[in-house]
C-alpha cells in the first residue's frame, strides 16, 4: 500500500538572545534618521525622528539615470536645506533603490564565469553567464558525493575563464544538501586567481539548480553595479559630514548594512516596491490595510495583515529570470504619472504600458516642443538620449538625423529617412535606451486640469487640444476621461491583487476581463451594475496618489487615506524597517535514522528524531544570529517555524513518520537602539 501523504504542519519554537548593555536615551531626544530613495522617477529623501516616526523635511529630485549621484546629490542636499541650520546628526541612514531591479531587466553587470557541477543544463535554459563550464561532481539528495572532483581539470577551466570574466559562480547538484564541492571551489578561485567567487548555497537552501543557478549569477553581475552605487551614495555623504551607518532595503522590506549588500546585491531586487509597502504603513498608521504607490513608472498593490506584507516565498520573477530571491508579494502594474496616453482602435483610450517623457518635463529640455506639435499635429516624438550616440550602420543614420533635428514624430521619421525595417529598429533602439518618447501622459492632465503643476503646462494644454480635436470633446472633458480611466484602472489592479492572494491564478480570457472592466467601473453592462467592496481600506503613497486615488473610495467601496507626506512614502520605508535574516535546515530519515542537511556542514546523522531536530534548530539560530549581527542588527532575537511532511508508515496504519522537515530560523533586530 503506497504512502500517504498528510498536510504539512507547523509549531513555532522561540528563543531570545539579549546585549548586557543598553544605551538610554531621554524621551525628548529625537533619534534622526535619513530616508533615500532612487525611483524611476524621482529620488527622495526624508529626514525622520525614527523614536516618534515623524517626517521633519523632505525632498524630491528627478531621478538622473545616466549617473545616479546627481539625483542623489539634488535631493540630500535639498533635504538637509529644508531641515535648516540646526545641527543634524543621523543614527543611521537607509536607502532603497530600483538599481538592481533595472540593471537585470536591461542586462546590465559584470561578467560572469559558471562552473556547474554535477549537471548540465537542459535545453532552452538561459543561466545569464558569459562563460560556462560543466564538470563532474555535485551530490545526491542524502548528500553524498556524485563523483569525485577533479582539481586539475577544475583549475584548467577557471585558468581559461579568468582573464575574460569579473567574477566566478559555482553551482553544484543538491549543494544545499552538502556545500563541502562549492565550498572547496570557491576556497581555491579566491587563493589563486583573486576572483570574487559566488556559491550557490549561500544566497538560497531552497532546491531546483536553474532558480539557484540564476540566482547566484544575477548576484555576481550585480556585485560591481552595486558596489559601484554604494560607493558614490558613501561620497556623496561623507562630503556632507554625514557618517551614519547606511543600510540598503532588501526586497521583502527589511535592511541590511552596506558590506552585506555589496556581497548579497540581489537581495535587493524589487527594494523600491518592498519600500512603498513599508513607508504606508508607516505613514498610515493601519497594520491591515492595501498600499496603493502610484510613481511616474509604475503603480505597485500591497496587501498588509498585521503590518506584514506577503512575501513570495517560491522566489521573484524579473524580466525573464526566475530566481531564489525572496521580496514582497506585490502587483506591479506598468500604469504611473509617465504612461503615454494614446488613442485606442475602437476611438477610447489606451493608457500605458509604454513610458514616456510627459510634455510639460519634455518642455523644459525642447523649449520647441508646442511649436513642432502644432506643425506636426500630434503630441507624440521619439528623440535621441545619451545612450544613442556614436552607432554606426542605419541605426548611426537615425541617431544622426535625431541628433539634428531634435524630436520627431514616427510619420516624420517614415517621409524623411530611407530605412527599411524602421519600426523593429525603433523597438531595438528604444529597448536599449537609445531612444526615448515624448508624449501626452496622465502628469499632462492633472496640468491641464491644475490639480498639480510642476512643468509647462501650455505644452500639455497643447496636447490635450489634439486629443480632443478628434474626440471631439473639450480639452477639460479629455483630461477628466484620462484621470478617470487611470481610477478605474487603478481599482481593477487592486481586485486582481486581492483576488490572485486567495484564489490564485486568475482566468486569461476576454470574457473575464470584461467582467473585470464592469468590477472596476470602466464599462457597464446594461441594467446590470458590478462593484468591489473592501473591508481593507486602501492608503495611497507617491506624488500622484491625491490627485488619483480620491476617487477610488466609489469604486472599490473601501476608505481611501492618503496619509501626510504621501508623496515620499518609498523614503520613509526606506529608514524605518528592521533587519531580519533567515537561515534553513532540513531534517530527512536517513537508513536507521535522522540527517541534518545544512549550507553549514556535510551531513550530520543521528539515531533519536529529537536529537537530529533539536541539533537543526541550533545550527540555523547560531547561522542566523550570525547572519543578523553581520547585517547590522542589535540585539536580535530569533524565531523558530518548523514544517513538516509526514506519511502513514506502511506496514503501521495510524502511525506517521517523517518524510521531510524544514527548520527555518529568522533573527530579527533594529539597525539601532532607539
Amino acid at each position: 500500500m503506497p504512502a500517504l501523504s498528510l498536510p504539512r504542519l507547523r509549531h513555532q519554537w522561540c528563543w531570545a538572545t539579549y546585549g548586557t548593555v543598553r544605551i538610554i536615551r531621554s524621551p525628548l531626544e529625537p533619534v534622526y534618521g535619513l530616508g533615500i530613495d532612487t525611483g524611476g522617477t524621482y529620488t527622495d529623501a526624508v529626514i525622520m525622528d525614527l523614536r516618534s516616526d515623524s517626517v521633519l523635511a523632505k525632498s524630491k529630485a528627478r531621478t538622473t539615470h545616466d549617473d545616479l549621484s546627481g539625483g542623489l546629490t539634488e535631493s540630500i542636499d535639498a533635504v538637509l536645506k529644508a531641515f535648516g541650520e540646526r545641527t543634524f546628526e543621523p543614527s543611521l541612514i537607509g536607502v532603497s533603490t530600483t538599481l538592481a531591479t533595472n540593471s537585470v531587466l536591461e542586462g546590465r553587470g559584470g561578467q560572469v564565469g559558471l562552473i556547474g557541477l554535477g549537471w548540465k543544463p537542459e535545453k532552452g535554459w538561459e543561466l545569464g553567464a558569459k562563460m560556462q563550464r560543466f564538470l563532474p561532481g555535485g551530490h545526491d539528495s542524502r548528500g553524498d558525493p556524485l563523483a569525485t572532483l577533479d582539481m586539475k581539470e577544475l583549475d584548467r577551466n577557471v585558468q581559461e575563464m579568468a582573464p575574460h570574466i569579473d567574477s566566478l559562480v559555482v553551482s553544484g547538484l543538491f549543494s544545499t544538501q552538502n556545500p563541502y564541492q562549492e565550498n572547496g571551489v570557491k576556497d581555491l578561485v579566491q587563493r589563486k586567481y583573486g576572483l570574487p567567487v559566488v556559491a550557490g548555497h549561500e544566497l538560497t537552501a531552497e532546491l531546483g539548480i536553474y532558480e539557484r543557478t540564476v540566482t547566484a549569477v544575477l548576484n555576481a553581475r550585480l556585485m560591481p553595479v552595486m558596489a559601484d552605487f554604494l560607493d558614490r551614495v558613501a561620497n556623496i555623504l561623507k562630503a556632507r559630514g554625514l557618517t551614519a551607518p547606511v543600510l540598503v532595503l532588501k526586497g521583502d522590506g527589511t535592511l541590511m548594512n552596506m558590506r552585506t549588500a555589496r556581497e548579497r546585491p540581489v537581495d535587493t531586487i524589487l527594494s523600491g516596491p518592498a519600500a512603498s509597502a513599508m513607508g504606508g504603513r508607516v505613514l498610515s498608521g493601519i497594520d491591515d490595510c492595501v498600499v496603493v504607490d502610484m510613481g511616474g513608472t509604475s503603480t505597485d498593490i500591497a496587501v498588509l495583515k498585521c503590518g506584514i506584507p506577503k512575501v513570495s516565498k517560491d522566489g521573484s520573477t524579473v524580466g525573464r529570470w526566475r530566481t531564489r530571491v525572496e521580496a514582497v508579494d506585490m502587483r506591479t502594474s506598468a500604469l504611473g504619472g509617465d504612461s503615454e496616453v494614446r488613442l485606442s482602435p475602437d476611438g477610447g483610450l489606451a493608457i500605458g504600458p509604454q513610458r514616456v517623457v510627459p510634455l510639460c518635463f519634455a518642455a523644459k529640455r525642447f523649449p520647441d516642443i508646442t511649436a513642432r506639435m502644432r506643425e506636426a499635429g500630434q503630441a507624440r516624438f521619439i528623440y535621441l538620449t545619451e545612450r544613442g550616440r556614436g552607432l554606426s550602420g542605419s541605426q548611426g543614420k537615425l541617431a544622426s538625423y535625431l541628433d539634428e533635428r531634435g524630436p520627431r514624430t514616427l510619420s516624420q521619421m517614415k517621409n524623411d529617412l530611407d530605412i527599411v525595417l524602421l519600426l523593429s529598429m525603433l523597438d531595438e533602439l528604444r529597448a536599449r535606451g537609445a531612444i526615448a518618447g515624448i508624449g501626452f501622459t496622465p502628469t499632462d492632465a492633472l496640468h491641464v486640469t491644475g490639480a498639480y503643476v510642476e512643468g509647462d503646462v501650455e505644452a500639455s494644454v497643447q496636447g490635450a487640444d489634439l486629443f480632443a480635436a478628434v474626440m471631439r470633446t473639450s480639452r477639460e472633458e479629455f483630461a477628466h476621461h484620462v484621470l478617470d480611466s487611470v481610477t478605474s484602472q487603478i481599482a481593477e489592479e487592486i481586485v486582481r491583487k486581492v483576488l490572485t492572494d486567495d484564489l490564485g491564478a486568475l482566468p486569461d480570457d476576454p470574457s473575464f476581463h470584461e467582467v473585470m472592466g464592469m468590477v472596476s467601473g470602466k464599462r457597464a453592462c446594461g441594467p446590470l451594475r458590478l462593484g468591489a467592496v473592501l473591508d481593507a481600506p486602501v492608503v495611497g503613497i507617491g506624488a500622484p496618489a491625491r490627485a488619483y486615488m480620491a476617487a477610488l473610495e466609489k469604486k472599490v467601496g473601501a476608505r481611501v487615506i492618503i496619509p501626510s507626506d504621501h508623496e515620499v512614502g518609498n523614503a520613509v520605508g526606506a529608514v524605518c524597517g528592521h533587519i531580519s535574516e533567515y537561515v534553513d535546515v532540513f531534517v530527512y530519515p536517513r537508513d536507521k535514522g535522522f540527517a541534518v542537511h545544512s549550507a553549514f556542514s556535510t551531513p550530520i546523522s543521528f539515531l533519536v528524531e529529537q536529537d537530529a531536530v533539536l541539533r537543526a534548530k541550533e545550527l540555523a539560530s547560531e547561522h542566523a544570529l550570525d547572519r543578523a549581527t553581520r547585517a547590522g542588527a542589535v540585539h536580535p532575537a530569533v524565531s523558530i517555524t518548523v514544517e513538516e511532511e509526514r506519511v502513514v508508515t506502511p506496514d503501521a496504519p495510524g502511525i506517521t513518520q517523517l518524510a521531510e522537515m524544514r527548520v527555518r530560523a529568522r533573527a530579527v533586530g533594529r539597525p539601532i537602539e532607539i
